[in-house]
């Protein structure tokens, strides 16, 4: 087990950890059933701070920009994160691979492509706007939901909507969750793939024409209410596009040129968990042990930054669905570009609206 999962607290200042622990209870608002729960919350959130404090250390010592710290999920241990988040499974990730329905956005658009030095050096979809109103949405919290991919794709879809209507609607992730799996409720995981295809064949109803979101609800099974609501995104007019071929500037295309976001799905380890700004470059623990877990989000920008050494440090910003001021920078991640950080531009998905002028 690593020194970092030990209980140390700091000898000159004894009482720093536990009162980093009850302003923790207050801010995230956790109340305990008993004395025992508490002792055991204090305990994996020790562990939690100490992780922190040694991520920290290594970012000063290496001079990179990452910063790490607590955050909502610093009570839990690391299996109940992961079961209670991260049901995106590696099935779900190769069948969606191996989809036949995809094309290529480098077949597509192969001169666009091949001249990535034409494609700006940085590009935010966040300061973006049509008709004077930004494209991009909130971030928005699956709550203790593995439903990460049905934000990630209505984070694309909701994007692609406002380019075709000149402003922007929020689309409902309850309605992927209640009818784009197999069955299953959409809480306990599912894929890119699953949510992709439904809106394809089915369109998607908007956030205020279908229940919304709710994580108890996302965990039941058959409560698809599909066939009685409207359609704010229509079917069949959603092109999509495996991005794999030369993924860095296929997804800078999709981005700067198209103006959309990019689904992606990577591997989470503590960095990702416990991160707070800057540009994540270490992969720590992503792809290892005994169980890989698997996480999505939608890519909204890409730039460039220096660390303290002066080295450049090329980045994506992607979009998470962990809520804002409980996780990351405002509900968002810098992940250092170009290296297949813990796999997250092996299996990039970009999309268009099929009659789309920004092709």
């Amino acid at each position: 087990v690593p020194e970092f999962f030990e209980i140390n607290i700091d000898r000159d200042h004894p009482d720093k950890i536990y009162k980093a622990f009850e302003e923790f209870k207050v801010k995230y608002n956790r109340k305990y059933k008993n004395a025992a729960e508490n002792q055991m919350r204090m305990q994996n959130f020790v562990k939690t701070y100490n992780k922190v404090d040694s991520l920290n250390k290594r970012s000063e010592e290496k001079g990179l920009t990452s910063q790490f710290g607590i955050n909502k999920f610093s009570d839990l241990s690391s299996q109940e994160f992961k079961r209670r988040l991260l049901s995106f499974t590696h099935q779900n990730v190769t069948g969606f691979l191996k989809n036949s329905r995809k094309q290529t956005f480098t077949r597509r658009h192969k001169r666009q492509a091949e001249n990535s030095e034409d494609l700006p050096n940085s590009f935010d979809l966040r300061t973006e706007t049509v008709n004077g109103r930004y494209i991009v949405g909130d971030v928005k919290d699956q709550g203790e939901c593995s439903t990460c991919w049905v934000f990630a794709v209505t984070a694309v879809v909701e994007t692609i909507l406002a380019h075709s209507l000149g402003r922007f609607k929020s689309l409902s992730e309850q309605e992927l969750c209640d009818c784009a799996t197999d069955g299953t409720p959409g809480c306990r995981g599912g894929s890119l793939h699953w949510g992709v295809e439904y809106i394809l064949g089915k369109g998607l109803a908007g956030a205020w024409e279908y229940p919304e979101y709710n994580q108890q609800r996302a965990n039941k099974s058959g409560m698809c209410e599909a066939a009685s609501s409207k359609r704010s995104f229509p079917p069949n007019k959603l092109e999509f596009y495996d991005l794999s071929e030369n993924p860095e500037d296929e997804m800078r295309g999709v981005l700067s040129i198209w103006k959309s976001p990019v689904a992606v799905f990577f591997q989470v380890g503590t960095s990702f968990r416990n991160y707070r700004s800057g540009v994540l470059t270490y992969e720590d623990d992503c792809r290892t042990g005994p169980e890989i877990h698997w996480h999505g989000g939608a890519v909204v920008g890409y730039g460039e930054d220096w660390d303290r050494y002066g080295r450049s440090q090329k980045y994506w910003i992607m979009k998470n669905s962990w809520g804002t001021g409980q996780w990351g920078d405002d509900g968002y991640v810098k992940i250092i570009r170009g290296r297949n950080w813990c796999d997250i531009e092996r299996g990039a998905v970009g999309a268009k609206m099929a009659d789309n002028m920004h092709s």
